[in-house]
């Protein structure tokens, strides 16, 4: 153990001294037991899941190693997470999450509900209850907590892990061999997959209309565009950023552009949408052409490639835009030191899945200008998605 300092923090640790914390962890607390699934009281820190708003979603975003200062901490804090992450998707595919969500249920109901053992349902809810995913309340009846919703809000998240978990596993030999881990553990390149594989990429578009609400909350708050008449979503997917745009800009068109059976997948819920009358979808491939418009959007686009693939793409932009005409590039900023945010994870995260990667800011700007624009803006987002808006020089 190490001492305290005159400021009241342990000298092994980074955080003040708390009440009921060892360094900054949660004590383990007193746990009671009145039947199966109800457990109270906290054991241990629960995992990193956190509320709307704040930064990181399914573990904290503190280094790696301030979850831990020994050999059976750093066992705890990786399989505590581990089993989560097994559970959690569990807990959506079995309907337990949604069935909470609509109100408050005994495990026996959920057993009924999901098709579990009760016994075993009850011990996997101890976990969830621990770690506060689930609340046990009186009566012996479960409920929903703020972190209920968020497993079902990463859902789409979780099911990706069925791809990510390989590509770890072959990361080693894949690295050293110039192949990336996905095509390694996969066969295929992640693009090449997706073609083949719909309902994969079907999840993999829901999982990116997750990120992309959670990067509209950040660009209308900090980011507003300068005016504009059209709009254009390069790479757009489903749409989800394109219609947040329209909404927030009334009397503005959009187009929607992405490969041919990407857009066509989206058709259906543009179609839905009460804006559809000021949507054109449009397929194709940004190597070779791309629409024209006012105001250019590349939301986790320029991250997936090789620089010379990225300045391909903005040429093809730089052709048609007006003079007047904006480039807005939505993706992670590293800091020029690494800090141990989401923006360095999903820099590996793109060495694991493909061959692009995130840059410094000092390298997205470079990019821009040796493609024949000046960045007018930034709007830096040390948690998440930047912005780095561009005019045509």
């Amino acid at each position: 153990m190490g001492e305290r300092g005159a400021a009241g923090k342990r000298a092994d640790c980074l955080g003040p001294a708390k009440p009921g914390f060892v360094c900054g962890r949660l004590r383990p607390g007193p746990v009671e037991r009145s039947a199966p699934g109800s457990l109270r009281g906290r054991i241990g820190r629960p995992i990193g899941l956190r509320p709307r708003g704040t930064r990181g979603w399914l573990m904290t975003t503190r280094a790696i190693g301030q979850h831990f200062d020994t050999a059976d901490d750093a066992f705890n804090w990786a399989n505590g997470n581990a089993i989560g992450l097994i559970l959690i998707r569990l807990a959506n595919e079995s309907g337990i999450v949604a069935r909470l969500l609509s109100g408050p249920a005994s495990v026996a109901e959920l057993a009924r509900a999901s098709g579990l053992p009760t016994d075993k349902l009850g011990r996997i809810v101890d976990f969830l209850v621990a770690h506060e995913l689930v609340e046990a309340g009186e009566g012996g009846l479960l409920q929903a907590t703020p972190r209920t919703a968020m497993m079902h809000e990463a859902a789409s998240y979780i099911r990706t892990l069925d791809l990510t978990f390989p590509m770890g596993l072959e990361m080693l030999p894949a690295l050293r061999s110039g192949k990336t881990p996905f095509e390694a553990a996969h066969g295929q390149p992640v693009f090449s997959y997706f073609a083949s594989h719909p309902e994969q990429a079907a999840n993999f578009g829901r999982f990116m209309g997750w990120m992309t609400r959670r990067i509209e909350r950040f660009i209308f708050a900090e980011h507003p565009f300068h005016p504009f008449g059209t709009v254009a979503d390069i790479g757009g997917s489903g749409g989800d950023l394109l219609l947040a745009v329209l909404g927030h800009y009334p009397g503005t068109r959009g187009v929607l552009f992405d490969l041919p059976e990407v857009a066509e997948r989206a058709r259906p819920a543009i179609a839905a949408s009460p804006l559809a009358d000021r949507v054109e979808i449009v397929g194709g491939s940004f190597f070779d052409a791309v629409p024209a418009a006012d105001l250019y959007l590349l939301k986790q686009i320029l991250h997936d490639w090789h620089d010379d693939e990225c300045r391909r793409i903005l040429g093809r932009i730089r052709a048609v835009i007006a003079p007047e005409g904006r480039v807005a590039v939505i993706d992670h900023l590293l800091s020029d030191v690494p800090a141990p945010n989401e923006s360095l994870s999903t820099d590996i995260a793109m060495m694991l899945w493909d061959t692009g990667r995130e840059r410094k800011r000092h390298e997205m700007e470079a990019l821009l200008v040796s493609s024949g624009f000046r960045v007018d803006r930034v709007t830096a987002n040390p948690a998440g998605h930047s912005v780095v808006e561009a005019v045509p020089v």
